[in-house]
């Protein structure tokens, strides 16, 4: 893979770091879906925490589908791994555990993307990312209610 600068703003990302960010997300993304699924195994179906964090595994798994379409066009064979996020979230019994280390988890996430956004060229993957940490904004505050 060429290193070819991708953007131009303070600190030029390159297509060799835009791609590591990329697979760290997917990885970040797939335990998110991964372990919101087996949460909601746990809850009864149609109950406010279990439609609530429905929506969220559904962004995290649209999230993983958006990710492997940018490391696709860019060349990048996508990874397969599963971040640790899923096997520490395993362990969490107490609900409010759980939403509050979900919403470390999509604060992670965020604080990533907020971070590399600026240094990364107005392309789709750019609008893929910015939609993406828009998303796990409202999702920390969907969160939030629940645990009200």
């Amino acid at each position: 893979m060429p290193d070819d600068l991708i953007v131009v703003e303070d600190t030029p990302m390159r297509v060799q770091e835009l791609a590591r960010l990329l697979n760290l997300l997917l990885e970040a993304e797939r335990a998110g879906a991964r372990l919101l699924a087996a949460y909601l195994d746990e809850l009864p179906t149609g109950t406010a925490e279990w439609v609530g964090l429905h929506a969220v595994q559904r962004d995290e798994a649209r999230n993983c589908a958006v990710l492997i379409q940018c490391l696709l066009k860019a060349d990048v064979t996508p990874s397969m791994a599963t971040g640790d996020f899923y096997r520490k979230g395993l362990e969490l019994k107490d609900w409010r555990e759980r939403l509050q280390f979900l919403n470390r988890g999509q604060g992670w996430v965020a604080k990533r993307i907020a971070e590399a956004v600026p240094r990364i060229a107005p392309t789709t993957t750019r609008s893929a990312l910015q939609e993406m940490h828009e998303s796990h904004l409202a999702n920390i505050a969907l969160c939030e209610q629940l645990l009200v």
